[in-house]
């Protein structure tokens, strides 16, 4: 009586134990899963470089990887999208992921400079859009929507914007650094993840 006694209270206790353990699992999981809702994309009149007006219907859908540039850019925007044109590579495969890229010297970056542009960098279907606006608009959308800081077009940020299928930013990362960017590609599989 009692080792049976003792083996049911042993039972009880490691089915209790393995319980708990699955919760704390799960949990941490979880944790490690959620990327914070920071803000939500503005409506925006912008023009794509095939002539098409656009607005932030665009981000509807699809996981989306934002970032602002200039054509003329003779610091880090080759680089940016050299980066960009990476991962625009890596998810070839998918609908579910696309790429924005916002023009911040809109005097200069016409709608046949961003074709140009985009030509250079591979890109040959509409899931790496390139817009322009007048530069008053860019101003508003980087400073007010997505929450940007430096002068136009020469200072501007170096920052890729996650944003998800429902139109929020989800996180900034650092174009120009390695570590970040992985980080960019795991939240970019979370977000694509939930969607389905």
């Amino acid at each position: 009586m009692k080792i049976s006694r003792i083996i049911i209270t042993i039972s009880i206790t490691f089915i209790i134990l393995l319980v708990l353990a699955y919760f704390v699992i799960e949990q941490g999981q979880q944790s490690q899963s959620q990327i914070p809702v920071l803000y939500e994309v503005p409506e925006f009149h912008f023009t794509e470089r095939n002539g098409e007006a656009v607005g932030r219907s665009i981000f509807s859908g699809r996981i989306t990887v934002v970032d602002f540039i200039f054509t003329n850019c003779p610091g880090p925007c080759p680089i940016m999208s050299q980066r960009m044109s990476e991962l625009y590579d890596l998810y070839s495969g998918t609908d579910k992921v696309g790429f924005v890229s916002i023009s911040v010297d809109p005097n200069r970056d016409s709608l046949e400079a961003l074709r140009q542009y985009a030509d250079r960098f591979g890109v040959n279907d509409q899931r790496w859009l390139f817009l322009r606006a007048p530069i008053d608009q860019v101003i508003d959308l980087y400073e007010n929507g997505f929450k940007l800081g430096g002068l136009l077009p020469a200072d501007h940020s170096t920052k890729f914007i996650l944003v998800d299928n429902q139109r929020r930013i989800r996180g900034y990362y650092d174009s120009l650094d390695d570590i970040s960017l992985s980080i960019l590609k795991t939240n970019i599989k979370q977000l694509v993840k939930q969607m389905q």
